[in-house]
């Protein structure tokens, strides 16, 4: 079974699931591998439709932060 998790906040939908697709996409364009990344925080802002980020690398202990806006 694999469950979707959706968050509804003023007539927007969000899947949780595609906010992660976003955030790696994003880092990905950035030019980071996720086999590099040791921690990813996503954090949604759903009153700005915004999402937040910071990854740490492994090796580098680097700190990249990122904010994604959602459309509707």
């Amino acid at each position: 079974m694999k469950a979707i998790i959706e968050i509804q906040h003023n007539s927007h939908n969000v899947i949780v699931d595609d906010i992660e697709k976003i955030v790696k996409a994003d880092l990905k364009a950035k030019g980071y591998k996720m086999t590099l990344i040791d921690t990813l925080n996503i954090y949604y802002k759903p009153e700005d439709i915004v999402v937040y980020y910071v990854a740490t690398l492994k090796e580098a202990k680097e700190i990249i932060e990122g904010s994604l806006y959602i459309e509707k």
